[in-house]
């Protein structure tokens, strides 16, 4: 949990919905009562930012978004697009023979478009801030830390989050009658349609939500599949194959809502589809989802409501058990947590210094959030010299290699000059 400053400036939160399309930034002041989304100066219906740069053909010159395309479309520079996969890959581009890290690329434009809200919003009034990705697998975390240390946001208030959580955190924030079953959301803004199906274990206490992905490759864009002019023909074809797809889906669930998100749905080629969806569902369409679920959970941070205590989301890359040590303070003993089920893995970091009580060896509990039986890692001591009792200082360190394995470090301090540190550390990896 973050602390709210405490000064006279309204104080905001900020999703960032980063992808290789079309990049959303969402803003949420927080004695408001909902998330507001960056639009086109221009053009006020259109939402989002291409996430594409130009360089101006022999200067060092720089554009993003819709002007980069204008300057483009004037022969007047050069395109980059697909800007986080470049960046996650480690590839480099050469523009008029010098070579451009897209990590770099990438940090521009973040820090461009972010430049958008400087007349709503300064870096000192951002109390969090959140990007949303559609994975954080492979280099993915490397190069949003990268991008987060270059902003001059403080980097403890940037966090990161897939589509899943961020789906997960606009759902919980709508009215409780739409996700009392089943909700399922539709992505067709990329390259092919996705889509999100998030359903609650109330079996469990806390109630623990899940969101689960499925891909559908070969459903590809409608302007990929229509062509560049559609037939009626063709037209019907798409709608039976999406009206399959999605039934497929549906058809064994209960489903409150379903969501429709992105350009694909704006066609008029979905009338079977949409006539199947709003068959006894509400059906709700729009553009930035993931940007303001963004926005809901970066406000969850530093203000919890009650349904954070009642609901935790337990995605592929969060915790699915409580890590701990019994420790004494003062008379009482008491349980000290190092990492909770469904905080991300990554985050999960803790060091600490304590006063061995007697004893070679470090208990820790681990709590699984499914309701097995809880179970104990023990660190055993070996080689610790002999001392008296509460004569050992030591400095624990844990940290997730992953979302199932924790890696535990234990220095030895000894005790001021009577008992000076014998340098020993004790490492144990295990699974959890």
């Amino acid at each position: 949990m973050i602390t709210l400053k405490d000064d006279r400036k309204p104080a905001f939160v900020i999703g960032y919905d980063l992808n290789d399309q079309v990049s959303q930034i969402s803003y949420y002041e927080l004695n408001k009562d909902v998330p507001e989304t960056l639009m086109d100066e221009e053009e006020e219906e259109r939402l989002g930012i291409p996430t594409v740069l130009c360089k101006r053909k022999n200067v060092s010159q720089w554009y993003c978004g819709r002007e980069a395309q204008k300057v483009v479309e004037r022969g007047e520079g050069t395109l980059v697009g697909k800007l986080l996969s470049f960046a996650r890959s480690g590839a480099k581009i050469e523009l008029e023979g010098e070579a451009y890290d897209c990590v770099d690329l990438l940090v521009l434009f973040v820090r461009r478009t972010l430049n958008q809200l400087s007349m709503i919003t300064g870096p000192d009034q951002v109390e969090a801030m959140i990007f949303t990705v559609d994975s954080l697998e492979g280099r993915t975390i490397d190069v949003l830390n990268s991008v987060a240390s270059a902003l001059p946001i403080a980097r403890e208030r940037i966090f990161f989050q897939t589509y899943e959580e961020s789906s997960y955190y606009y759902v919980l924030h709508q009215p409780s009658e739409l996700w009392e079953h089943e909700v399922v959301i539709f992505d067709y803004s990329n390259q092919f349609m996705r889509a999100y199906d998030l359903w609650m274990n109330h079996r469990t206490t806390p109630i623990v939500c899940f969101v689960e992905r499925s891909d559908y490759t070969e459903l590809k864009t409608p302007s990929l599949m229509l062509g560049e002019t559609p037939t009626e023909e063709s037209r019907d074809y798409l709608d039976e194959y999406v009206l399959h797809t999605i039934h497929g889906l549906l058809n064994p669930k209960t489903v409150s809502s379903v969501f429709l998100i992105g350009d694909g749905f704006d066609e008029s080629w979905c009338n079977k589809t949409l006539k199947y969806l709003c068959m006894g569902r509400r059906v709700f369409q729009g553009k930035n989802l993931y940007s303001k679920g963004a926005c809901y959970c970066a406000k969850d941070k530093i203000t919890p409501c009650e349904l954070n205590k009642q609901y935790v989301f337990l995605g592929a890359d969060k915790l699915k058990c409580n890590v701990g040590v019994q420790m004494r303070r003062g008379q009482s003993e008491e349980y000290f947590a190092l990492a909770d089920a469904g905080e991300n893995w990554y985050d999960a970091k803790k060091q600490f210094e304590c006063i061995l009580e007697e004893g070679c060896y470090v208990n820790f509990t681990i709590t699984p959030l499914d309701g097995k039986d809880k179970q104990m890692l023990s660190v055993e001591l070996n080689g610790l010299p002999q001392r008296p009792k509460r004569a050992t200082r030591l400095r624990i360190m844990t940290e997730m290699q992953s979302e199932t394995h924790i890696k535990i470090k234990i220095h030895d301090l000894g005790f001021g000059e009577m008992f000076p540190s014998s340098g020993k550390v004790w490492t144990l990896e295990a699974e959890v």
